[in-house]
């Protein structure tokens, strides 16, 4: 077949898609603009300022730009009035912390000890919020500037009035004349994600193109695992989007997108995995190059051409998922349209969030920090809780622990520091103070220290090259400065090295600015920054270090939480045909936690000396899998009528995966013993074998995140008895062998599950309900340990009485089932 050869205009469009690609919602871009327009013209309105007041304009200039520069990179409140709260607080902690440093500059020793003092303040007040981090790096950076700028306490009241112009400023550029519109973010989110879709469809060729087991096959394999990942991390970002005011016009708008991208990402990752011979067809190679290019109505006309004309399985299959993906965009697309366009976004932004107590309020499955997913200090928060009684460390909180850190290092960069420069000792402080921001584990504080001694030498070569070339002129280095900043804040999130780089670069340019540049000078900065950076690292790892292992298993047993939350809710779903709870909500609350355990599992995919940890990457893999099967499972049960064998499969590894978040042993063969059970659904049709498939497949993966190394106990036959209208049933179950010897007996417990422990054979199991109306239930079953049963469910009374008899002999006291299933002994 011939292919087609792009013209520049298709790659053009291709090179964009990468590009907002790359950006979901163009957060990073749209933030480095901000920042650098907020930084120029505050410049500008403070020159203006000192200009008309008769005073030197360097001072103002620099604390506006820094002013300019903590608003538009650390403020991100979801409303204006929450951002102008911000605002003031962050100018109130600046002033304090020249306050302090000013108050102290007579007396070197006391100086130096409130720079350890103000540092474990910045970083224990994190723990109040968003809005106290802020403050924090607020106070830092103004004590930290008093002594870079070396201020004076006459200089006071004329830094207040410059602080204060800087802040109405910044309030009246980023509030009014260029206000965050939470609705345009998430359509160029939605942009975004397209993009990303259309990516995944341009590797299905390449993919179809190289035979299993080569080497081009494995690297387009894993270019397809990665984009996979990306496009369920830009479908949680619009998740978490959805939950700002003003995003959508409504709860009921909000849920339209949630399951649109939802369905959008299940039929993506569909397309992806046609079997071979999909793409033989000319027109089902059409439909992916539609997709591939953006054109949707394209994408829905070549799709029913595909089921006009060909018969074959696998493209009519790869026709209904780019279907239902044009279909999932139209979607999305017409519930953004009920937002009102011509609202400026002042008063819905205060106004559209939902009022407590809602019961339609819309919940997003994660909080974004800056239109970002959060890191990993959440997880490691819950690591700290609750407190080991054992260790009196344990009870101190993340904050409190980083406090503490910070606190230390902070004492030990000024001593070394000041041995190397009594005036530039600052510089290693700031490289220990910055490696606790942001980072939570030892693995990511020594990787950010890291990142920050490499990115300061390689700018401290680029600052040596281009100070020279530029010379001090103003009208040359400016443009430089504003350049590098937007670069740094633009790649901070791709590359920590990168930002620094531009940061040394800039720094370079300022010190040229005033007359100080030499390459002594640079040269100090890098050797301040190896020895902060290296006692940030020291000190991550024996004060009060949180190990990456540590935290990366407690994200683990995020996931699993997550997962058993998602199981019970489709066991619910399952029983109680109708209207049921979200399982998206609950599927995308699993993703969530799957970018949990990928950020704090990746540090570990490689160990010191570089090789690969085939162990960690094989669970992370597990994790991933796991994760997509329940996205299906959540999506196959809606409106589904559950069997008796779905129910029990489904309710059994809600169990399991419970009983592996509490720390009990998993027995092996668990799974495989509600994979047995769920085999004949499987191979039936309809939505309930569809169920089936995707029940099986998760229970085929759980092993590698459940299941314990040795035996362990022997694992009880367990089954749940449900009445005649599918609920829970409280009831007797007594199992009898072939010559009527009582082999067990238990009562159910709230939720109608038993266990019972007898030889494996086939035996009489009888369930006699503890109350009156319902029929017993008795049936010649094929018992082993570790058997999931199908769900036992009641008759509706008999027209006449049922003997006694009938109940099976009852020899000796029931054992009762605790509420997890649990035996206790009678």
């Amino acid at each position: 077949m011939q292919r087609t050869v792009p013209t520049a205009s298709d790659r053009l469009l291709r090179a964009r898609d990468r590009f907002v690609a790359s950006d979901p919602g163009l957060v990073r871009l749209v933030s480095a603009v901000r920042a650098v327009l907020a930084i120029a013209t505050t410049l500008g309105v403070e020159y203006l300022v000192a200009t008309t007041t008769g005073t030197p304009p360097l001072v103002p200039m620099m604390l506006g730009a820094v002013v300019a520069m903590l608003a538009s990179f650390g403020i991100f409140d979801a409303t204006r009035a929450g951002r102008a709260v911000t605002l003031c607080f962050l100018a109130l902690s600046m002033l304090a912390g020249m306050g302090v440093a000013l108050l102290v500059d007579r007396n070197r020793l006391a100086s130096l000890t409130a720079f350890v003092v103000v540092v474990f303040v910045a970083v224990w007040v994190r723990r109040f919020g968003l809005r106290f981090f802020v403050c924090g790096m607020g106070g830092f950076m103004g004590y930290f500037f008093a002594l870079f700028l070396t201020l004076r306490p006459e200089m006071l009241p004329g830094v207040v009035f410059v602080v204060a112009v800087a802040i109405v400023w910044v309030m009246l550029l980023t509030l009014v004349l260029l206000p965050t519109r939470n609705d345009r973010v998430l359509r160029r989110m939605l942009r975004s994600f397209e993009a990303r879709l259309a990516g995944l469809a341009g590797t299905v060729p390449a993919l179809d193109g190289h035979a299993p087991g080569t080497a081009e096959r494995e690297r387009a394999e894993a270019r397809l695992a990665s984009l996979l990942v990306r496009v369920n991390e830009a479908a949680l970002v619009i998740d978490g989007q959805l939950g700002t005011p003003a995003a959508v016009a409504d709860d009921a708008a909000a849920r339209i997108v949630r399951r649109a991208v939802f369905d959008a990402e299940l039929a993506v990752t569909a397309l992806t995995r046609v079997g071979p011979g999909a793409l033989d067809c000319d027109d089902a190679r059409a439909v992916l190059i539609a997709l591939h290019g953006g054109r949707w109505d394209a994408v829905r006309e070549r799709a029913g051409r595909v089921a006009d004309r060909v018969a074959a399985p696998g493209p009519r299959r790869l026709a209904v998922d780019a279907t239902v993906l044009a279909d999932a965009r139209a979607d999305w697309t017409a519930a953004l349209a009920t937002v009102r366009e011509g609202d400026s976004g002042t008063v819905p932004e205060d106004t559209a969030a939902p009022t407590v107590g809602e019961a339609s309020a819309f919940a997003p499955a994660v909080q974004l920090f800056g239109g970002n997913l959060p890191g990993s200090a959440g997880t490691v928060t819950r690591l700290h809780r609750p407190p080991d009684p054992g260790r009196p460390a344990s009870r101190l909180s993340l904050t409190t622990r980083q406090a503490v850190q910070v606190a230390v290092a902070t004492a030990v960069a000024i001593a070394v520091g000041d041995a190397l420069s009594e005036q530039r000792y600052y510089w290693a402080v700031l490289a220990a103070f910055i490696a606790f921001t942001g980072t939570a584990t030892v693995a990511e504080t020594v990787r950010k220290a890291a990142h920050r001694i490499v990115g300061t030498m390689i700018g401290l070569v680029g600052a040596i090259v281009l100070v020279p070339v530029l010379g001090p002129d103003v009208a040359g280095v400016l443009p430089v400065i504003l350049l590098s900043i937007f670069g740094a804040l633009y790649l901070f999130r791709l590359s920590y090295a990168l930002m620094i780089f531009f940061i040394t670069l800039m720094l370079g340019e300022l010190y040229a600015l005033l007359g100080t540049f030499t390459v002594d000078l640079m040269v100090l900065r890098l050797e301040e920054t190896v020895v902060g950076g290296l006692i940030g690292c020291a000190v991550s790892v024996l004060v009060l270090p949180t190990r990456t292992r540590s935290a990366a298993e407690e994200a683990r047993r995020g996931l699993l939480d997550a997962l058993a939350e998602l199981l019970g809710t489709v066991d619910r779903a399952l029983r109680r045909p109708g209207p049921c709870e979200d399982l998206r909500a609950g599927a995308r609350a699993l993703d969530a936690a799957l970018h949990q355990t990928l950020l704090l599992g990746r540090p570990l995919t490689r160990t010191w000396v570089g090789s690969t940890h085939r162990d960690v990457v094989h669970g992370l893999t597990a994790c991933t899998a796991v994760a997509e099967h329940a996205r299906r499972l959540a999506r196959s049960a809606e409106g589904v009528s559950g069997t008796p064998a779905l129910t029990a499969g489904c309710a059994r590894l809600a169990q399991l995966t419970a009983d592996a978040v509490a720390g009990r042993p998993v027995p092996a063969g668990s799974c495989a013993a509600v994979l047995d059970l769920l085999i004949g659904p499987a191979g039936g049709t309809g939505r309930g074998a569809a169920l089936a498939r995707e029940a099986g497949l998760l229970a085929a993966e759980l092993p590698a995140l459940l299941e314990t190394g040795d035996d362990g106990p022997v694992p009880a036959t367990v089954g749940r008895v449900r009445g005649p209208d599918g609920t829970p049933a409280a009831a007797t179950v007594t199992v009898v062998d072939g010559a009527g010897r009582q082999l067990d007996r238990v009562t159910t417990a709230d939720d109608g599950g038993f266990a019972v422990r007898v030889p494996a054979g086939t035996h009489l199991l009888v369930a006699a309900p503890a109350v009156a109306g319902p029929a017993p239930s008795g049936e010649h079953v094929h018992l082993a340990p570790g058997t999931v049963l199908p769900d036992v469910v009641l008759a509706a009374p008999p027209s006449r009485p049922v003997p006694v008899a009938a109940h099976g002999p009852a020899r000796g006291p029931a054992r009762v089932v605790g509420r997890r299933g649990c035996l206790t002994h009678g």
